[in-house]
């Protein structure tokens, strides 16, 4: 039971990133600042979780394996969304869905994840589908312009397209 923990360190932080900002949501909210201080120090703790206790393993019958260069890959990926909040803080401040697009960026995040460490076709596949759908939520962010979302239906109509194939 403890290997779970271990080999899923980095998806049990991501999600529970998410029911923070859940909570946070629910709850009275913070103030754009605070809340994205507080997004990205638990970001930075999501990177060094990500890079240490690195273990070899299989779980779940062999459907999800973890090893030091899949922890690799995790790090690189979650560095990369540490690095969106570090760019993007401007228009983050303004924005009135911080939670919300960091709940859809996290989610894609996750499902990346999923799809790094997958062995499997079927959890391949479901992986695809959980980093494709928030993606195309975020394409739609923007609800003031009209590209925006154009870009997320061709985005769904793609990519229900190509799961029907």
């Amino acid at each position: 039971m403890n290997e779970y923990f271990i080999l899923m360190k980095s998806e049990l932080m991501v999600a529970l990133i998410i029911f923070i900002l859940l909570f946070i949501k629910l709850g009275k909210g913070l103030s754009n600042p605070a809340l994205l201080s507080v997004i990205q120090l638990l970001l930075l703790v999501n990177i060094a979780i990500a890079f240490t206790f690195n273990q070899t393993g299989r779980i779940f019958d062999g459907m999800f394996i973890h090893n030091h260069f899949i922890g690799m890959q995790k790090g690189i990926l979650s560095v990369g969304v540490y690095l969106i909040s570090l760019v993007c803080t401007d228009w983050m401040r303004k924005s009135d869905h911080l939670a919300e697009f960091f709940i859809l960026m996290l989610s894609a995040l996750m499902g990346m994840y999923f799809m790094i460490s997958s062995d499997n076709l079927l959890m391949f596949y479901l992986s695809l589908e959980l980093a494709t759908i928030p993606v195309a939520a975020m394409a739609n962010f923007d609800l003031d312009r009209k590209k925006s979302s154009e870009a997320a239906m061709k985005m769904i109509l793609s990519s229900a397209l190509s799961s029907g194939i």
